[in-house]
């Protein structure tokens, strides 16, 4: 036996990446070269190995009743199961069965690529999902992140399929990595096939945080929108998504404690988040393994507050913006202002709370506080000492609210590069503007998130948003000028994402203290209509980059896997933009250079 297993070993390798297209790559990948069929009647068997109460059970017609009893039973918490796994597994049966990806595109025309329907079939009745401590792989391959998402996934020639996970989020990217696997026979209504048995696959991320920063107030980005999102996300085991809930120009997020902060701040009665749309975002998160948290912006990019709380903002909508904000309008939270706190200690305690049943990160962003808006350079008495110590008061009111309710504190590089702040010792700092500004963080201690304008900024390289006082004379501004560029152009391509490096040349000692990073989708020039498009499939390139820990050089092969995941993401719904021409699709090696 042992000899057989090992010219496995040797079998598979022969095959390795060869005519796989899987999305992000797994780490250790083996297959054959076998058929074998999955069946639409595929039933789902769960075993869980990690409680002392194991069970196992038959999935199929009416799992809800079956399993409701049970699930009435258990506590909520952020990785319920086995419902989440549930889940994950209708969305599988529904990826391969109603969906349906043939691959025609992928092929030369009359070419067949698929096995004939009339031959002998090794069909896959039933997929085992095993909860199981893996510690043995973790221990072995996961020296610098050790992760609790590990899974592995086996499917044998004659059919038999299972997958084992640490966790019930590791069994979700299991099911996911499944469902990539198998293909629709154009031939048949039903059935779906891989051809590549037998199949092992040990995987594991290598970032724990692997996120999205989406913008939802400066153009009105709808909850149905942001559950697309999420469904793409999960294709590319993304696990966090940063919603920025507020800024400068609208408020849309409703406060129960503060009701006439959307009613005034949004830019619409239609625009606004309830709670409960909010709640059903986390939760669709959720099932999905990912979490979805909230980033309100103190004290900068705070003007949608004077809306509905004049008193608390300073130099709301003053002129000329461009001396006292980024953007306009104008406007910062009042420092040293009772009534400041008050309001934030009842915002916080409002949306925190609440976040805190779902999450366990809150980002109180920090960027891009102006000195001049609180009277630097133009009062003589006011130093940038004095306006530190008010920011410092107003972040730490925060970040004692956050620790009341036990969420991890995220803010912008400024608060600590710039500013100086004093932070609490488990406080994420999120960098932006390069990967100089990262390593100065990895300096000073913190835990760090990497996602440098340079590269990660999506939003760049489509013009600014500013038009000319003058048409006839217009400024030296390029934003408003020929060439109309925007201030972070060019446009990133995927490939320019997926070459990203922000680990290059940190040392491990470094690199324990990358926690991961986030792709960011500011929306000054993006809506509900080319929101899709502006995601996907650039932020796929760096979802792989960041479960695999590597900058690998763009390939053939990576060219064709990511259009294999644009063309499932669009049977989806998912809109999502190009990534090669179909001639070259279908023309393997003819368009090298």
């Amino acid at each position: 036996m042992a000899f057989a297993w090992s010219a496995y070993v040797v079998l598979w390798s022969l095959f390795a990446f060869s005519i796989t297209a899987l999305w992000p790559q797994p780490r250790v990948f083996f297959h054959g070269s076998s058929t074998v069929w999955v069946s639409p009647a595929l039933r789902l068997s769960f075993v869980n190995r990690t409680s002392e109460l194991s069970s196992a059970w038959g999935i199929g017609d009416g799992i809800q009743q079956l399993l409701s009893g049970l699930l009435r039973n258990q506590t909520t918490n952020k990785d319920s199961e086995p419902e989440d796994i549930i889940a994950a597994f209708e969305r599988t049966k529904t990826l391969i069965f109603d969906q349906r990806f043939v691959p025609r595109k992928f092929h030369p025309k009359n070419i067949t690529f698929e096995p004939a329907v009339d031959e002998e079939r090794r069909i896959i009745t039933t997929l085992t999902v095993i909860l199981s401590k893996l510690d043995h792989i973790i221990a072995k391959e996961q020296v610098l992140n050790p992760s609790d998402e590990t899974y592995q996934l086996y499917i044998s020639e004659s059919g038999h399929a299972s997958i084992t996970a640490a966790t019930s989020r590791g069994a979700i990217y299991g099911l996911d990595t499944f469902a990539q696997l198998f293909y629709a026979h154009s031939q048949s209504p039903t059935e779906s096939y891989l051809l590549i048995a037998p199949i092992h696959i040990q995987d594991w991320p290598e970032s724990e945080h692997r996120g999205i920063n989406l913008d939802i107030s400066r153009n009105w980005i709808a909850p149905e929108d942001v559950l697309r999102v999420l469904n793409a996300m999960a294709h590319c085991k993304l696990d966090r998504l940063h919603l920025h809930a507020s800024d400068a120009q609208s408020w849309p997020l409703d406060v129960p404690s503060l009701p006439k902060l959307a009613i005034e701040g949004a830019y619409d009665s239609s625009q606004i988040w309830t709670p409960q749309d909010l709640r059903q975002v986390q939760r669709h998160g959720q099932l999905r393994g990912i979490e979805v948290y909230l980033e309100i912006d103190i004290p900068g990019h705070t003007t949608s507050i004077a809306a509905s709380h004049s008193e608390l903002v300073t130099s709301a909508y003053r002129e000329p913006w461009t001396t006292y904000a980024a953007e306009p309008p104008a406007g910062q939270l009042a420092l040293g202002s009772l009534e400041a706190m008050t309001f934030l200690t009842t915002l916080f305690n409002d949306l925190v709370a609440r976040n805190g049943e779902v999450s366990s990160h809150f980002h109180f962003g920090g960027d891009e506080v102006n000195a001049r808006v609180y009277g630097l350079g133009s009062d003589p008495s006011m130093t940038k000492e004095k306006i530190r110590a008010h920011v410092q008061e107003i972040m730490d009111h925060a970040f004692a609210i956050a620790k009341n309710h036990s969420q991890i504190p995220i803010v912008w590089e400024e608060l600590l590069l710039e500013w100086n702040l004093t932070l609490p010792s488990n406080t994420i700092i999120q960098t932006w503007r390069s990967n100089r500004a990262l390593a100065h963080v990895l300096d000073r201690g913190h835990r760090v998130l990497f996602g440098s304008s340079t590269h990660w900024y999506l939003d760049c390289g489509h013009g600014a948003w500013l038009d000319p006082d003058d048409p006839a004379k217009p400024g030296p501004d390029p934003r408003a000028s020929p060439p109309y560029m925007d201030e972070c152009a060019p446009y990133k391509n995927w490939r320019t994402i997926y070459s990203y490096n922000a680990l290059d040349g940190l040392s491990p000692e470094q690199r324990r203290l990358v926690i991961g990073g986030e792709v960011h989708m500011w929306n000054e020039m993006t809506d509900a209509v080319t929101l899709d498009s502006m995601l996907w499939p650039r932020a796929a390139a760096a979802a792989e980059i960041l479960w695999t820990g590597t900058a690998t050089p763009v390939s053939e092969d990576t060219t064709r896997r990511l259009a294999e995941l644009r063309e499932r993401l669009l049977l989806e719904g998912v809109a999502a933009g190009m990534v090669q021409m179909e001639w070259c699709l279908r023309h393997k090696g003819r368009c090298r250079i």
